[in-house]
């Protein structure tokens, strides 16, 4: 009975250690498998990160495509028919897909037009009033325009609705205004009134490029929203008519649009009201790799004679 008895433990203990042993083989595959899968989203993360760089000079390529098209073609402005404007879609970029949408920057309202140190104080108080009349047609309060004049002027005098320094300095954190033009639209949230929801809802209509301002809105790409704010005599119909009458090879070309005429020949006599081409562009791209995907958002400057193009600003996220 001893032995019979001394069997069944030793029976009991090998039953016991293979289920051990087992359960450390399972631990260790879950384990395995588990650093092996972020071993593998790191690398496709990394892969990605690389390959938006690489989306960035695609971007650049097709902006001198499109220049070194436009030459052959003798065609000397930008439209929404452009090579350019052309969205890419799962492009295959090394071992992921690139997808890719250029808009024209200087189809939108420069906000840091509101401080440029050009022109005079009649023509200051007219981008002022470009931008508070987008302002009202997004039924965005339009006091909110002095708050920003006052962000990026460099003095420390507020405007009625506005806010220097010392409102600022009585947040928590504290800081200063900053007194000069805005770097990027995401900046805006700095600024009094400024909350997340409406810097979303401007983010299709304005623009900080070029930074020092006194670019013209290119007529061929504006939103109506950005065509009306140009002049208060343009309606929402003049608009309309604008927007179905293009591309406009030159800017006398809109005079074919009746009721813009006498309008257009006033903004004529100011250099930077409108045009019909372009240098700056943004770009937003999608690098997806396996199932990691990488965004980015690059401002670029294009040569308008030679079609390179500059990165002006890349953010990554």
């Amino acid at each position: 009975m001893r032995k019979a008895d001394e069997r069944g433990v030793a029976l009991l203990l090998s039953l016991l250690i293979l289920t051990l042993l087992v359960a450390l083989i399972l631990e260790f595959d879950a384990e395995a498998r588990r650093e092996y899968r972020e071993a593998a989203a790191f690398r496709d993360n990394f892969k990605a990160t690389m390959l938006t760089r690489a989306g960035v000079q695609a971007a650049r390529a097709v902006l001198q495509q499109d220049t070194l098209r436009d030459k052959k073609t003798g065609e000397q402005y930008d439209g929404p028919a452009d090579l350019w404007a052309m969205p890419i879609k799962n492009y295959a970029i090394g071992d992921g897909l690139l997808s890719a949408q250029i808009q024209d920057e200087r189809g939108k309202l420069n906000l840091n037009d509101l401080a440029a140190n050009t022109g005079d104080e009649l023509q200051k108080k007219t981008k002022i009033q470009r931008v508070k009349r987008l302002f009202e047609a997004l039924q965005i309060n339009p006091d909110l325009v002095e708050a920003l004049v006052d962000w990026i002027d460099q003095d420390d005098i507020p405007q009625p609705a506005g806010a220097e320094s010392l409102h600022y300095q009585s947040q928590k954190p504290a800081y200063r205004a900053a007194n000069a033009a805005l770097p990027s639209l995401g900046d805006l949230r700095l600024v009094k009134g400024f909350a997340p929801d409406i810097v979303d809802r401007l983010s299709r209509y304005v623009t900080v490029y070029p930074q020092e301002g006194g670019a013209p809105i290119n007529l061929n790409t504006a939103d109506p929203l950005v065509i009306q704010a140009l002049d208060p005599e343009i309606t929402q119909s003049i608009a309309m008519e604008i927007v179905q009458g293009r591309p406009y090879k030159t800017k006398v070309d809109l005079d074919r649009i009746g009721s813009f005429q006498a309008i257009g020949a006033k903004l004529r006599a100011s250099p930077d009201a409108y045009d019909v081409k372009s240098e700056y562009f943004s770009a937003r791209l999608s690098i997806t790799v396996n199932e990691s995907t990488k965004t980015a958002f690059a401002v670029l400057k294009r040569d308008p004679n030679k079609g390179d193009s500059s990165v002006v600003y890349l953010r990554t996220f």
